[in-house]
C-alpha cells in the first residue's frame, strides 16, 4: 500500500460530516432545514467563515448612472497653413489688411481647423477658409490658449459666445463674448 492511500485511509473518517451518528451505514437525504446556511457563526473562528455565510446573502441592487461626455480638441493653426489661406490671394506690395464684421452668435464646432491668438483675440480658423475674431471674457488672456483648446460638444454641434466655456491647455476655462467675421479690405480708395 503506498503512502497517500495509507494517508487518505486515515484520514476519511474526519472528511464525512455527521459521523458521530450511529447508524453510519445508512445514507439518508438531507432535510430541507439542513440545505440552508445557518445565520449564526459556524464556529469558534467566525470571522474565518463569515465569507462562506457572506456569499449566501442576497445582494443588494443599486442605481448606476453612466454618464457620456465629448470633448473637441480644437489644435494651434500651423503657421503654412495661416499662409495658405491668404496664398490664393493676388500679390500686392501692401499687405492685405483684416477688419472685424458683426457675425453672429454661433459657429459649427466641426467646421473649426484651428485656432491662434492675435493680441487680445483668438483667430478661429474655419474649414470654409474664414476666419472668426473671438473675444474672451474679461478675466481671460488669449495667451493661454496658445496652444489649442479644449470644448464639450453640445447636442446641437454648436460653439457659441455667452454659452460654451473654452477650457486651455494650460488649465483656463473662459467664455467667448464677442465673435466677428473677418474680412479682406482693400486699401484702393
Amino acid at each position: 500500500m503506498s503512502f497517500i492511500t495509507a494517508l487518505l485511509t486515515l484520514l476519511m473518517p474526519f472528511a464525512v460530516p455527521g459521523n458521530d451518528s450511529a447508524d453510519d451505514d445508512v445514507a439518508r437525504q438531507a432535510r430541507v432545514q439542513e440545505r440552508t446556511v445557518p445565520e449564526g457563526p459556524m464556529s469558534r473562528r467566525a470571522p474565518d467563515w463569515t465569507a462562506f455565510v457572506d456569499g449566501a446573502a442576497v445582494p443588494v441592487a443599486n442605481q448606476v448612472r453612466i454618464e457620456g461626455r465629448v470633448i473637441v480638441r480644437i489644435s494651434p493653426q500651423p503657421s503654412a497653413v495661416r499662409n495658405e489661406l491668404l496664398a490664393d490671394l493676388p500679390r500686392q506690395a501692401v499687405p492685405p489688411r483684416l477688419v472685424e464684421r458683426p457675425f453672429g452668435r454661433c459657429i459649427a464646432a466641426n467646421g473649426i481647423v484651428g485656432v491662434s491668438d492675435r493680441g487680445s483675440r483668438l483667430i478661429i480658423y474655419m474649414r470654409d477658409r474664414s476666419m472668426i475674431s473671438a473675444k474672451l471674457e474679461k478675466a481671460c488672456s488669449p495667451r493661454d490658449f496658445y496652444l489649442g483648446f479644449y470644448m464639450e460638444r453640445n447636442e446641437d454641434g454648436q460653439l457659441c459666445s455667452g454659452r460654451d466655456r473654452l477650457m486651455s491647455r494650460a488649465g483656463a476655462k473662459c467664455q467667448i463674448s464677442e465673435m466677428n467675421r473677418l474680412v479682406l479690405v482693400s486699401d484702393d480708395g
